[in-house]
């Protein structure tokens, strides 16, 4: 089984804080005016194992780079959109892509040792700002729990960094021609408005989805062919500021106005921003039969620690994870030394909530004398994460 550092992608990553160095007194240690105690709570690094949620490794997908977006097919290689481009916006110019560095370029091997599917190309601009767009095939999140993740969706991401010594400012639109299988007027449906298709609205704000649906069928209870656009992808990666449900009339250089379809289209939004020297934004999208997880992190768990770590005291632990896996679970192991107290050894990690971009668990241990304890959680996604405590008499 192959083991890699919590630097690979997909897989579990610890937000490193550091060293924290703190006192505690020695109350309820047995005896009376002991000297506090000194607790040193160090994060440990992560480590990970391949994959234990299944991945079906056939290719359920069709694309073909065309500038800076992809062109997406079906599995039986049926229509998913007709055109499909991107327009940057640059200190104020529209529609300007800069010059090619390179186009298309294979991905080659990850971390990992696999080939990855997928192409990358770079494009830099004269102000200083550079464009890096990648487009690969990636594993959506399964059906249900019993089921194989596909390989069925493309996930686009654009990196923009400005190399040069003047801040800048770049936006970038997607522009698609909706068309599913046989529909040219096929209609949209988003988890922010259940219950409703959609058809010439803005999505922003609290009703802006983490995905819309590209019904082939505007019937929610029978759709047919059911395509994701998915936007929620994790705090790496800037959602746009709106999308607009629109109609193929309502094209323009820049903004799209809500119109009802006959022939459908759809845009979403990267309005200007200004990036300063060494900064960077990034973008990512995902289309496709399935939905995205976020590329990064999915299941990513942080650990807190909270409570007094005096012997006999009592110290929590919670796992905030972000973005859980479909039938995730987390086990916690102490070390002799440690006392769990309170929540079971394995547990299985809350399903997200609408208003929420994380799930939580719980669970309070204790000290039992002093020394030196690793605190470690497992998690069913593969990876291994902990904390190193020392805790000695001042």
């Amino acid at each position: 089984m192959q083991i890699a550092t919590w630097q690979r992608k997909s897989c579990v990553v610890v937000v490193l804080l550091g060293t924290l160095t703190v006192a505690v007194t020695g109350a309820g240690y047995g005896q009376d005016n002991v000297p506090p105690f000194k607790v040193i709570i160090q994060d440990e690094q992560a480590v990970a194992v391949e994959q234990i949620l299944p991945v079906d490794p056939v290719r359920r997908i069709q694309f073909a780079p065309q500038g800076l977006t992809p062109s997406v097919r079906s599995e039986n290689n049926e229509t998913l959109h007709l055109s499909h481009y991107a327009t940057p916006h640059v200190d104020g110019q529209i529609g300007f892509v800069g010059n090619a560095e390179y186009t298309h370029r294979p991905l080659g091997k990850g971390k990992d040792g696999k080939e990855r599917d997928g192409v990358t190309s770079r494009y830099v601009y004269n102000n200083g700002l550079r464009l890096t767009v990648t487009m690969s095939v990636v594993a959506t999140r399964p059906a249900d729990k019993a089921a194989k993740r596909q390989r069925d969706a493309v996930f686009t991401h654009y990196l923009v960094e400005n190399t040069g010594t003047k801040p800048r400012k770049f936006g970038l639109r997607i522009f698609m021609d909706t068309y599913v299988i046989n529909n040219d007027g096929c209609l949209f449906a988003a988890p922010t408005m259940p219950g409703k298709i959609l058809n010439g609205v803005v999505l922003k704000g609290k009703e802006f989805p983490p995905y819309v649906q590209l019904l082939h069928q505007p019937n929610l209870m029978n759709p047919g062919y059911v395509a994701h656009l998915t936007f929620e992808l994790g705090s790496k990666f800037e959602k746009p500021d709106r999308i607009v449900l629109t109609r193929l009339a309502a094209s323009a250089p820049w903004d799209v106005v809500a119109m009802q379809a006959g022939d459908s289209a759809l845009a979403f939004f990267w309005e200007p921003m200004e990036i300063k020297p060494g900064g960077k934004r990034e973008f990512g999208y995902g289309y496709g039969k399935g939905i995205v997880p976020n590329p990064e992190s999915e299941g990513q768990v942080e650990m807190v620690m909270g409570g007094s770590f005096a012997p006999g005291k009592v110290f929590s632990i919670t796992a905030r994870v972000i973005d859980p896996a479909t039938g995730q679970s987390l086990q916690l192991e102490l070390p002799p030394g440690m006392e769990l107290l309170e929540g079971k050894e394995t547990q299985a990690v809350p399903a997200l909530s609408a208003d929420e971009g994380f799930s939580l668990v719980y669970w309070r241990a204790r000290v039992l004398r002093p020394g030196e304890f690793s605190v470690r959680i497992h998690s069913s996604t593969g990876v291994t994460s902990g904390k190193r405590i020392t805790v000695t008499k001042s």
